[in-house]
């Protein structure tokens, strides 16, 4: 145990004494600027912790707990509420955190394998997880080889790669425009997400919204206005395909991975969804067990309402420190 503590691997018992097994980030204190990740409104986080695993929901609350079959078939904001039921400080994981882990595989040169062809790994058929009493498809929660987790060490974030698509928070797509909610803020307890919050705004270039052309399988991001004869679609496409025609890049594409500062070849075929028809689409990332040549972690699927289910999407939660202590403290 200290040494997983050592390894910044720690258990958090909630009021009910049911324990989550978290993975914990400190603040960067050297770092220039502080990372999009710590910044929860008008606080800075001195560390997140990312559940261990895929959640699993008892009496309405999410739990982060090895071996088991993960809670599916649920909803955006039942995933939210789950989360939030843990008290301040707990939040469905967002956008801008998933990308956080991502670039620490990048900066490694890995990227976690998983469960994306029924309890195997695609790319690495001989790597497996344990599928006993699981639904479908799925595989029991960390039950995979070391190489299914974000850093490939027995102390990394397990799943991202796999399993269960997974909800996040402070990102989606509006009549085809790219909104978000900035910084980190979507991790706050006190963060409005609903449909019609005033907390969402548009990502923007000094020409104008950044918004998605799905137009007869091509997908572009631009910031031009739509031309007449458009008529918008939804569509994948491979990242390598993915056209970005943007005067500047900003900050927040970056910081929420729709075009990252640097990707690793392999991510190339991952695919990326995106609906730009009228309506409101929620993310969810890192691919299911069943998107066998189409799966990475870097996945990204812009497709679905809020209101979509399914039994291969999923949720994890996350939690926040303040001035040295857990906010439950």
């Amino acid at each position: 145990m200290l040494n997983a503590v050592h390894h910044n691997n720690v258990v958090i018992f909630d009021d009910r004494g049911i324990p989550s097994i978290m993975c914990r980030y400190m603040r960067p204190q050297d770092a220039e600027e502080t990372p999009a990740m710590f910044k929860i409104g008008d606080k800075v986080a001195d560390a997140i912790y990312i559940s261990k695993y895929p959640n699993v929901v008892i009496n309405g609350r999410a739990y982060s707990l090895p071996m088991v079959d993960s809670t599916v078939c649920i909803t955006f904001d039942e995933a939210v509420q789950a989360c939030r039921a843990k008290g301040e400080g707990w939040h469905l994981m967002t956008a801008v955190e998933w990308e956080y882990l991502l670039n620490q595989s990048r900066e490694k040169g890995v990227l976690p394998h998983g469960n994306t062809s029924c309890g195997k790994d695609y790319y690495h058929p001989n790597e497996e997880g344990e599928r006993k009493n699981c639904g479908y498809g799925r595989t029991l929660t960390g039950s995979g080889p070391v190489t299914w987790n974000h850093d490939h060490t027995q102390y990394g974030v397990s799943d991202l790669n796999g399993n269960v698509w997974e909800w996040l928070a402070g990102l989606r797509i509006v009549n085809g425009i790219i909104e978000h909610i900035p910084g980190n803020y979507a991790a706050s307890t006190y963060c409005d997400l609903s449909k019609d919050s005033k907390e969402w705004q548009q990502v923007k270039t000094n020409r104008g919204p950044v918004r998605v052309n799905v137009e007869c399988g091509d997908i572009a991001i631009v910031d031009l206005p739509e031309h007449e004869e458009y008529e918008p679609d939804y569509d994948g496409v491979k990242i390598a395909d993915l056209t970005v025609e943007l005067s500047e890049i900003p900050q927040a594409l970056r910081d929420l991975g729709i075009i990252p500062e640097k990707r690793l070849e392999e991510e190339n075929n991952t695919y990326v969804w995106f609906d730009a028809t009228e309506g409101e689409y929620m993310p969810v990332r890192g691919s299911a067990f069943d998107n066998t040549s189409n799966s990475g972690p870097s996945a990204l699927s812009l497709n679905h309402p809020r209101s979509y289910s399914y039994d291969d999407i999923g949720f994890r939660s996350a939690f926040y420190e303040v001035n040295g202590k857990l906010i439950t403290e």
